[in-house]
């Protein structure tokens, strides 16, 4: 009926707003407890529950779809969710470790408005770096994900063969993944710095796009896929949160939700229309790649400032606990300079 397709449209669309919230909110949490040197050793590591977790779940409901039915396997999920949460409740605080250092989270309201996360964001060009850093992201992927439509729409021409090879770029992803989380990730950000972390992608995309445009082959964009989406995972993802750790407390949960909501989503939408846009103006796909290599190569220099920053703002904070509380009375804080 109609308002059983109006309820299943509803839920769609809550669970997506949950899926991305939830994982923000977690990030915050990371943040706001471990400190910088902390983070470059643990992000990592962490990160590999995710992937885990998504491989798992991938499985398990493959699995379990006809034996338990589609909407029994949203009780597993509610399981699942109330698991997590005593999991979150029973976290181990350490004294000095961020949220722990005075108490804990809960005795410690943010108080402030709606607007702070935005207003916050807009005073600090560290703040303001790291969301177009994160638009960049968004619209490079956006590209790919349009590149490798009409490719892989052009090479195979049945819906299965396309599953198919999706399923199997996904599986690339997946196991790549995994093993840098469990291997490479914390290595390369103690090791090389943080500015490895951020300039992977960057450099990666100059010379991706570059080969779509000169080659735009299915080879081209499968490496290309595979390669970007597992270093954003391994890399890129662990590196934009340890950013976060030298933020003020307020920041880390107002400032960097808006930018990972608000602009994310700003970033995919403004994709899309640029891409749509050019392809409207009569431009390739391989031309629409060439113009993302310089987008690409202003990200790489981007990303080194932030690596730069948030270095510079580690080495000023204490050398145990976490940034100051964000202040109400109009002083500035490390991450507004």
């Amino acid at each position: 009926s109609s308002s059983d397709l109006m309820m299943e449209k509803a839920f769609y669309i809550w669970t997506s707003v949950f899926n991305l919230f939830v994982t923000s909110l977690f990030w915050c949490f990371m943040a706001d407890t471990f400190r910088s040197d902390q983070a470059k050793r643990l992000f990592g590591f962490i990160g590999v529950g995710g992937t885990l977790g998504s491989i798992s779940g991938s499985a398990a409901t493959a699995s379990l779809a006809k034996a338990l039915g589609s909407a029994n396997l949203l009780l597993v999920s509610i399981v699942l969710l109330e698991v997590a949460v005593l999991v979150v409740m029973r976290f181990p605080r350490m004294p000095g470790e961020g949220a722990a250092a005075d108490g804990g989270a809960a005795a410690r309201a943010l108080g402030g408005r709606a607007l702070d996360g935005l207003t916050n964001v807009l005073k600090s060009r560290y703040l303001s770096g790291i969301a177009v850093f994160l638009a960049l992201f968004t619209i490079g992927s956006t590209f790919i994900y349009f590149e490798q439509s009409a490719i892989i729409g052009a090479e195979y021409a049945d819906r299965a063969s396309r599953t198919e090879v999706l399923a199997q770029i996904e599986l690339a992803v997946q196991v790549l993944t995994v093993v840098a989380q469990i291997f490479l990730t914390g290595r390369i950000i103690r090791w090389m710095g943080l500015v490895a972390a951020l300039a992977f992608l960057p450099m990666l995309s100059v010379v991706g796009f570059s080969a779509i445009g000169a080659m735009p082959t299915f080879a081209a964009v499968a490496m290309f896929v595979v390669l970007r989406r597992a270093g954003n995972f391994a890399l890129t993802n662990p590196g934009m949160e340890i950013l976060f750790t030298v933020v003020p407390r307020e920041d880390k949960y107002k400032a960097k939700a808006f930018i990972e909501t608000f602009v994310y989503r700003g970033g995919d939408q403004l994709g899309g229309w640029a891409f749509a846009g050019l392809a409207a103006a009569g431009m390739s796909h391989g031309a629409i790649a060439w113009l993302a290599v310089p987008m690409s190569a202003g990200w790489l220099v981007l990303a080194i400032w932030l690596a730069r920053r948030q270095a510079a703002l580690a080495a000023a904070l204490p050398a145990a606990g976490p940034p100051p509380a964000a202040s109400l009375t109009g002083q500035p804080e490390p991450a507004s300079s």
